[in-house]
């Protein structure tokens, strides 16, 4: 995806705007994805004329990355400021807490009916039909997400090699990925039974059941993958 210079403008009006769209495409890109979604959408959407989007953003691909930018930057940061607090403690947290303050950072956003909603809806179409450069979901998001978990791992006491590591780590995210799709069907079936979930008891089940592997693997190490190149793991 290639991108385009857009305005510098910073005036209140400017940048009043610049939000508007920018919410707008967030919503109907989530909703649509890149190719049903025209330029005639978002602008109607935001209240703006058709060249506020080359204006403002350079163009309709460029909005789409800063859309997913814009909800992708609050999310990380917050997920790495809590766990960056949490291992600079004195004393060092235990594994328990590492996790139990991992599992509600990386929650806590996610689940939210709206954003949160529209972040996962986001994610999962770029998986089925990526549109985005592998570089931006994987430099800006899981490294940075990955070094300061796997510190976190380091600072908790646990013997762990860093193979064993990033693959404690890539677990971790799973499960709570899968969590936030939980709570979704859980708020919305017509049998929400089926779907068993409640937040707090999921994040003490997860402690538990992670803290438990972790520990196996901190016991049991094997070769595993180690680095990232283009979007792929290689031993």
């Amino acid at each position: 995806m290639e991108t385009q210079t857009a305005t510098c403008d910073t005036s209140p009006e400017a940048r009043e705007t610049h939000e508007r769209i920018l919410e707008a495409a967030q919503k109907l890109f989530a909703e649509q994805g890149l190719d049903a979604t025209s330029v005639r959408d978002i602008t109607a959407a935001a209240d703006c004329n058709v060249a506020a989007v080359n204006y403002h953003f350079g163009g309709k691909e460029n909005l789409y990355l800063e859309s997913f930018r814009a909800m992708l930057g609050p999310l990380r940061d917050q997920r790495l400021a809590m766990i960056g607090k949490l291992t600079e403690r004195e004393p060092a947290p235990t594994l328990e807490e590492f996790l139990s303050t991992f599992a509600e950072g990386f929650l806590e956003p996610l689940v939210d009916e709206s954003k949160g909603r529209r972040f996962m809806v986001f994610v999962a179409r770029e998986i089925l039909d990526p549109r985005l450069p592998t570089s931006v979901f994987l430099d800006e998001f899981i490294r940075p997400l990955i070094a300061r978990a796997g510190a976190a791992l380091d600072r908790v006491g646990v013997p762990i090699s860093p193979e064993a590591s990033l693959l404690c780590v890539f677990s971790l995210i799973g499960q709570l990925l899968h969590a936030v799709k939980a709570h979704h069907l859980a708020s919305h079936a017509d049998v929400p039974e089926a779907v068993p979930f409640e937040l707090g008891s999921f994040i003490k089940h997860f402690v538990r059941f992670s803290a438990a592997g972790i520990r196996a693997c901190s016991l049991d190490e094997t070769a595993a993958p180690t680095s990232f190149t283009d979007g792929e793991i290689h031993k």
